[in-house]
């Protein structure tokens, strides 16, 4: 059978830590983002494709990119007894938004620690969110004739092990669309460069043959300046006598 509000009321204040009595919602309880979070890169621009986790400082804001998965963390360290069994999922304004969970729906008893919600951005543009952000929702359930298989340790950070499966980034349409678009951009820059220096040298080569050709005109019509030779001593001519 489900905790209902009051149960959960009785139950999650031994259970979650730190617990708000803010965040008891319709038969659940609503989990907050905590200070780890790692978001695959793009490899676009800015967005290197060498990323490690972020701390965030409270209240600090990040966004998770259109087809791009991330790790978040739980602020709350959640206890689950070994007569129970609790489900997990993202608060529905967030669906909307295009996140979608996709590390699990369920907590097994006996679990101790904080959860690690692997998201994926399946909507069209970024979701931003922020440290503090309530967007898990958790509830509980009885379970009958259970056997305890002991406990199970969750986790304090986001280990690497989990990190190196999305470190590589994904190829989304949407990054494959800001590509392209850097692409043509680089392509259509080079193309107006070569313009500019086609324009350069014609317009270089069209003032030298203008140059050449006034040269050569006036070469051709400049007047002769050679020297008329004379005799400086004119030839006397002697007659002879009759």
């Amino acid at each position: 059978m489900f905790w209902g509000n009051e149960e959960l009321r009785r139950q999650l204040q031994h259970l979650v830590v730190p617990y708000n009595p803010e965040l008891l919602d319709r038969a659940t309880y609503r989990l907050t983002i905590g200070a780890e979070i790692y978001v695959s890169p793009t490899g676009v621009g800015s967005d290197t494709k060498l990323k490690t986790k972020k701390i965030l400082e409270p209240g600090e804001h990040f966004q998770i990119p259109a087809g791009q998965f991330a790790l978040l963390i739980t602020e709350e360290s959640v206890s689950v007894p070994q007569d129970a069994l609790a489900f997990i999922s993202i608060r529905a304004g967030y669906k909307f938004q295009g996140l979608v969970n996709v590390s699990g729906f369920h907590v097994d008893p006996g679990f101790s620690g904080r959860l690690i919600f692997s998201v994926f951005n399946a909507g069209p543009g970024s979701v931003h969110l922020a440290r503090g952000e309530d967007c898990f929702h958790i509830w509980f359930a009885d379970i009958r004739d259970h056997t305890p298989m002991g406990d199970k340790i969750g986790y304090e950070v986001i280990p690497p092990s989990l990190v190196k499966h999305i470190a590589e980034g994904v190829q989304s349409l949407s990054s494959l669309e800001t590509k392209i678009n850097e692409t043509e951009k680089k392509l259509a820059d080079r193309v107006v460069s070569i313009e500019k220096q086609q324009s350069i040298m014609w317009w270089l080569g069209t003032v030298l043959l203008g140059v050449g050709i006034t040269v050569l005109v006036t070469l051709f019509n400049k007047p002769s300046t050679s020297p008329i030779l004379t005799n400086p001593h004119p030839t006397t001519v002697v007659t002879p006598a009759s």
